[in-house]
């Protein structure tokens, strides 16, 4: 073998492999997950960190949005931030908001965490009611049929 053909040999052995390794990869849960963490100025004196989170089932036939904030400042403040979700089965959209209150740390409960969009497979996305720095990404989730 040449080494003119081992060159152009090796480069197509690797694209094989990958091509190989993605064709029989097992299909990602799409039970949820964290938002990328968002930079946000607020209603009031302050800025926050934002932690987001979406997760299926939460409950039957639930999901749940959890919200967690670090808001910095010297008087009160708040800010609303909102999932947006689209059902990927049925093209049915909504979004549920909660709003966070400062400074310091807030995190909404297990019970107002909880929201019902129907049942079946969804994508998400967080907006947040102010000036942020960088934008959340999406996350997927399921909501099934409660099978009592």
């Amino acid at each position: 073998m040449t080494a003119r053909t081992t060159a152009l040999l090796l480069p197509a052995a690797a694209a094989l492999a990958v091509g190989t390794l993605v064709a029989t990869a097992a299909p990602a849960a799409a039970d949820g997950g964290s938002f990328q963490t968002v930079y946000s100025l607020t209603d009031g004196p302050c800025v926050a960190q934002v932690d987001t989170s979406v997760k299926g089932p939460g409950y039957p036939e639930h999901a749940s949005f959890t919200v967690s904030t670090i808001m910095f400042g010297v008087g009160s403040c708040s800010l609303p931030v909102t999932l947006n979700w689209r059902n990927l089965d049925t093209g049915e959209t909504g979004s549920t908001t909660r709003t966070a209150n400062g400074p310091g740390y807030w995190m909404n409960d297990g019970r107002s965490s909880l929201f019902h969009p129907g049942i079946g497979r969804f994508t998400a996305t967080v907006s947040v009611g102010a000036a942020h720095i960088p934008e959340s990404g999406s996350v997927d989730f399921v909501v099934e049929k409660y099978q009592g």
